[in-house]
């Protein structure tokens, strides 16, 4: 089923479309100056301490502590961290248009493993679109 967001729904997903934007973009100018994928990846994580700090000031370190989710989500950051460091190599040899965009086609693996592992349901749309993505990675690819 797809479901449709409302305006005010949009913002945070717009938002994030926009920064990720920017993030895809902006570790291509550091490496254009001689810097390397694993010094970017560094300060990357060293600027996430300005966000993430003054959050912490602001939930008041309220944290909810559930020992399976924690051990997800560890899981998931260091496949994050690992997939950054590949997406940072490649944007190092390739131009940023291909690169952030094949990689950007990121949710077709979240689409088969929640089909697979979560039972969620596709329509025939959704199957299409995702075939279509899956040609548009070959086309960018070639």
């Amino acid at each position: 089923m797809i479901t449709k967001l409302k305006s005010s729904a949009l913002f945070a997903p717009l938002t994030a479309l926009v920064l990720w934007g920017f993030w895809a973009f902006l570790p291509k100018l550091a490496m254009q100056h001689s810097m390397e994928p694993h010094s970017v990846i560094f300060y990357e994580a060293l600027g996430g301490l300005f966000v993430t700090i003054p959050l912490m000031f602001f939930i008041k370190g309220k944290l909810v502590r559930d020992k399976k989710g924690i051990g997800i989500v560890c899981c998931g950051s260091s496949l994050s961290i690992v997939g950054i460091l590949c997406y940072y190599t490649a944007l190092k040899i390739g131009p940023v248009a291909t690169v952030s965009t094949i990689t950007a086609m990121y949710p077709l693996v979240g689409m088969a493993l929640a089909r697979i592992f979560l039972k969620e349901k596709m329509n025939r749309l959704q199957f299409v679109a995702a075939g279509m993505a899956m040609v548009a990675i070959y086309l960018l690819a070639g």
